[in-house]
């Protein structure tokens, strides 16, 4: 029995080593599995995650071109006053530029009815309307036609620069 025993101890210690590289593989099998399934779990959170930033780039994207569109719009009404703004002004000025002409081709026109009377004017307005037109331009334009004084922004302006 002595016999036995001794070579079931040699048989052990034979297959020892062929059991111990079995069990390691078998370790090593079964912690990959769970290093890939913990990997699998990272990429998924990663991509639920870019899909969030996804939808939440989106959502801003919207916002500000909503936002923009908004910016564009208040933009164009207040362009479109200021246009209106310059009309009403050039009207104006156009009308007083007229009115005034008016004023002086009446006074050229009108007679005088005794002393300090004109024609449905008092002397006073005459006077005004007769001097003030003519003061306020220099000799050399008496007879021309008021224009607005231009400004150096105005004249850049209308060259096309700015």
């Amino acid at each position: 029995m002595c016999r036995l025993d001794f070579h079931l101890v040699q048989l052990f210690f034979v297959c020892m080593p062929s059991l111990a590289v079995y069990l390691v593989a078998q370790y090593a099998r079964h912690e990959m599995r769970k290093m890939e399934k913990e990997l699998e779990e990272k990429k998924k959170a990663e991509e639920e995650a870019k899909a969030k930033e996804m939808t939440l780039n989106a959502e801003e994207e919207k916002e500000c071109d909503l936002e923009l569109l908004q910016v564009k719009q208040r933009l164009d009404a207040l362009e479109e006053t200021l246009r209106e703004i310059g009309v009403e002004k050039k009207k104006t000025t156009n009308s007083n530029i007229t009115t005034n002409q008016d004023v002086v081709n009446e006074n050229k026109g009108t007679k005088k009815n005794g002393p300090g009377k004109v024609e449905g004017i008092s002397e006073e307005n005459n006077s005004a309307a007769n001097d003030s037109p003519k003061q306020s331009l220099p000799s050399s334009c008496h007879g021309k036609v008021n224009s607005p004084p231009t400004t150096h922004a105005s004249l850049q302006d209308s060259k096309g620069k700015t």
